[in-house]
């Protein structure tokens, strides 16, 4: 299915690894240029950046950014406008995740897990949509949550389960607040997905099979596939949509 969405501009937030490099391989085959905002060394998101642009022809930017300081955000749009003049949409994906004990989370700890999971996602937000007015023009806004803001099979995650419980009502208030202006504001909840970072954990890959009624650990690129689809026309009758694609996590 052709999504309509050759030449658009993306910014990826956590773009150059896990979900957020699923999303940056779906959308430049779809022919969208991408830009790759992570904190990985420039270095790793720019060799991604030009296999992306070399096998998709399409126009790349990888800035090393970390979205939680307000600086970088505007880094970020400061470098995608100077390159591309535009900005069409925002996956707001990068997240900061952990496991601790409530008896052990500090009160710095906490606050790290808001200023990226919130306050990254709300000043990236804020900087589309004034970009969108200023162009008179729309957008689309995509929100990464996690099955963990309704639902968890572990403990000792609560600064995590919170703030992207957060995420989950922000996906909505703002939607309310902007889909007038015709910027569409959408959510989606992965559930277990194989990463780099979860690649080897084959005790917790053993586990999660057992909850998952797909009976697999989804994968970057099949979470970006519904992702990408939120950001085309054909989707215009989401708006303030929360899509599952936990694989059944959920039930």
């Amino acid at each position: 299915m052709d999504l309509e969405l050759a030449g658009k501009i993306a910014i990826v937030t956590g773009g150059a690894r896990g979900i957020g490099a699923g999303m940056c391989e779906v959308f430049a085959e779809e022919g969208t240029n991408v830009v790759i905002a992570d904190m990985v060394p420039l270095e790793e998101s720019s060799k991604f950046a030009a296999e992306l642009s070399k096998k998709n022809n399409v126009r790349t930017l990888a800035v090393r950014a970390d979205i939680s300081n307000p600086q970088s955000v505007d880094a970020i749009y400061s470098q995608t406008l100077e390159k591309f003049g535009t900005v069409d949409i925002l996956m707001n994906n990068a997240g900061k995740m952990g496991v601790t004990r409530i008896e052990d989370v500090t009160v710095e700890e906490l606050y790290k897990y808001e200023k990226v999971n919130i306050e990254g996602m709300f000043l990236m937000s804020k900087a589309f949509i004034k970009i969108c007015n200023e162009q008179a023009k729309g957008g689309h806004i995509v929100n990464t949550i996690s099955k963990s803001a309704f639902t968890t099979n572990s403990g000792g995650n609560t600064p995590y389960i919170a703030t992207k419980g957060a995420v989950f009502s922000f996906t909505r208030g703002l939607a309310k607040e902007v889909g007038a202006r015709g910027i569409f504001v959408n959510g989606i909840v992965p559930g277990y997905v194989i990463t780099d970072t979860t690649r080897n954990l084959k005790d917790r890959s053993r586990e999660m099979k057992k909850i998952i009624p797909l009976g697999r650990e989804a994968t970057p690129r099949e979470i970006a596939n519904v992702a990408v689809f939120l950001c085309s026309p054909k989707a215009v009758q989401m708006m303030g949509a929360i899509v599952d694609v936990s694989g059944g996590t959920m039930l």
